[in-house]
């Protein structure tokens, strides 16, 4: 597949964009915290942030990653696909989308772009729409005129400064809109989210995460369903799928092979498992997110 570059930026020529999958560093974006870091008072952990002032040829088909992302365009021209939604893009609205979400990256026009990648400890409200569309406010407007000026040809002018604004831009964009739920995940909860997201290949049972919260498997199932909106084993199916997603893009290996190894028993279970998440079979979402653009 093609990645983007930005040709009237001879340092970014040439970088992969590794970002647009399951990595948070694109190799093209100022790199900070990995995803596996804790995240801070603010509950949020910083993994990048990054502007192109002629970002061309941005298509990423089949994106599914286990990170946030914040998009904003200065100027129209590009699209986001979600299943039959189409949402343009452009500066009259901020795009939040949050992690396990599958959607198509569309634009071959120069569209000046930032984004942001992160991660949040606390949990989507489901009753908001993804992915969700904010239109900046003064305070947003005054954050997002002052990216432009930190960056020269893609290259950070002030590493501490992009930091600082793109922590504040989270903050103000999460709280203010109330997108996450108010109660932060508990500890137990969050440990097991942890673990499931570190090994989605182990054959998770309830009982075993439940006596590794320290809880009976009642308890645990019933906390967990009100922590993350849905049961333990439907979230460890919802791994697994992101982590297929990833080796059908980056590997050679075969769909039963993909299966056997994240610990489904067949390729055909494998399959439909797959096609509930992703409205695609593991052989189409192959096809398309290796296609040559």
């Amino acid at each position: 597949m093609t990645k983007p570059r930005d040709e009237s930026s001879p340092n970014l020529a040439n970088r992969p964009n590794r970002g647009a999958y399951d990595q948070p560093f694109s190799g093209v974006g100022v790199e900070f915290d990995p995803l596996k870091m804790p995240c801070s008072d603010t509950e949020v952990t910083l993994h990048e942030a990054g502007f192109y002032l002629h970002n061309a040829g941005w298509n990423y088909p089949s994106v599914y990653s286990p990170f946030w992302r914040v998009y904003y365009d200065y100027t129209s021209g590009h699209h986001v696909q979600f299943a039959d939604r189409r949402i343009a893009m452009g500066p009259k609205h901020i795009l939040v989308i949050p992690d396990h979400q599958r959607f198509d990256c569309v634009g071959d026009s120069p569209v000046a772009k930032f984004w942001i990648h992160f991660s949040c400890r606390r949990m989507l409200d489901p009753m908001v729409q993804v992915p969700i569309l904010i239109s900046p406010d003064r305070v947003l407007q005054a954050m997002l005129d002052e990216i432009p000026r930190l960056f020269d040809k893609g290259a950070p002018t002030d590493r501490v400064h992009v930091r600082a604004l793109s922590l504040a831009m989270l903050v103000y964009l999460l709280a203010e809109e109330k997108l996450l739920r108010q109660q932060r995940l508990p500890d137990e909860i969050a440990y097991a989210v942890q673990q499931i997201n570190e090994c989605p290949e182990r054959a998770w049972r309830n009982s075993e995460l439940a006596m590794q919260a320290s809880l009976q498997t009642e308890s645990f199932i019933r906390k967990f369903k009100i922590a993350m909106s849905e049961t333990p084993m439907r979230y460890v199916q919802q791994v697994r799928i992101r982590e297929a997603c990833r080796l059908l893009v980056d590997t050679s290996l075969s769909i039963e092979a993909i299966a056997l190894r994240l610990g489904f028993p067949d390729r055909y279970y494998f399959s439909r498992v797959f096609k509930t998440h992703t409205n695609q079979s593991p052989a189409a979402y192959r096809k398309s997110a290796t296609a040559v653009e």
